[in-house]
């Protein structure tokens, strides 16, 4: 019997924190409060939108000018110079800048098709595709791949191979029949700006543990952590099904995230 095998991968990404945003603890969210980084300016409330808790105010770039000030008075040509005859205000020029901690990241072929009609003469380049993306940041960051609601835990991976074990879950097979006790393996590598493909190198939550269940893969083992900026950012996906797999379809859809080193 001719034996077909229908897979699907999906990779998504996460474009929201998984809690709602209040915009308190931002940078500007911050400003005039005790944890304010320079208290000679109280920006806050000078906003486009007027108040921190607008979105627009702490993700896009602006500028306000406020304070005032005068001073005369005449010179005396002696050690006490300039003799003040009156002043108000404030005549200092204060420059204050706060540059938010910034992420972005796209994502291409992340949809991923595997079709094994004929599985024993099946190569590794027929059950491999690469995602392909970019990034641009301005911090150090984890990047990772999200199990969140799944109840996988670090005994389901190796972490050493970035392989997620049972990782695509059977569906239907060619008759409609519930295969979803049958499992096989999926594999997981990362690169940064076209470098070596990389394992990751760590399992568990991030970004105030807003992210759970996550494989991760340090900035110091990419080399994000010294090369901060834009660049390419890749994911290497391996299906690793054996030859005698039972037919049907399978399935996994984890979610690209990132976290910052805090």
């Amino acid at each position: 019997m001719k034996i077909t095998i229908s897979m699907i991968a999906l990779l998504a990404l996460m474009a929201v924190p998984a809690v709602a945003q209040t915009w308190s603890n931002t940078l500007y969210g911050q400003e005039g409060t005790a944890s304010d980084g320079f208290a000679g300016i109280d920006a806050s409330g000078t906003g486009p939108g007027g108040s921190p808790s607008v979105p627009a105010d702490n993700l896009t770039n602006w500028n306000s000018q406020g304070g005032s000030g005068s001073w005369s008075g005449i010179y005396s040509w002696d050690t006490d110079a300039w003799q003040e005859e009156a002043s108000s205000g404030d005549a200092s020029i204060l420059v204050e800048c706060d540059i938010e901690m910034y992420w972005s990241e796209t994502t291409a072929n992340n949809e991923i098709y595997f079709h094994l009609g004929n599985p024993f003469t099946a190569t590794t380049s027929d059950k491999t595709a690469v995602v392909d993306g970019t990034y641009a940041t301005n911090h150090p960051m984890y990047i990772g791949i999200s199990f969140d609601n799944t109840s996988k835990d670090v005994s389901d991976f190796v972490i050493a191979t970035g392989t997620v074990l049972n990782g695509m879950v059977g569906s239907v097979d060619i008759g409609g029949r519930d295969i979803s006790a049958e499992s096989f393996d999926i594999q997981f590598m990362a690169r940064l700006n076209s470098g070596a493909w990389l394992f990751p190198t760590s399992f568990g939550a991030g970004s105030h543990g807003t992210q759970q269940s996550v494989l991760w893969w340090s900035p110091t083992v990419t080399g994000m952590g010294t090369a901060l900026g834009s660049g390419t950012m890749d994911w290497l996906v391996r299906i690793l099904p054996t030859a005698a797999q039972p037919d049907g379809n399978y399935h996994l859809d984890p979610v690209i995230v990132s976290a910052p080193v805090l």
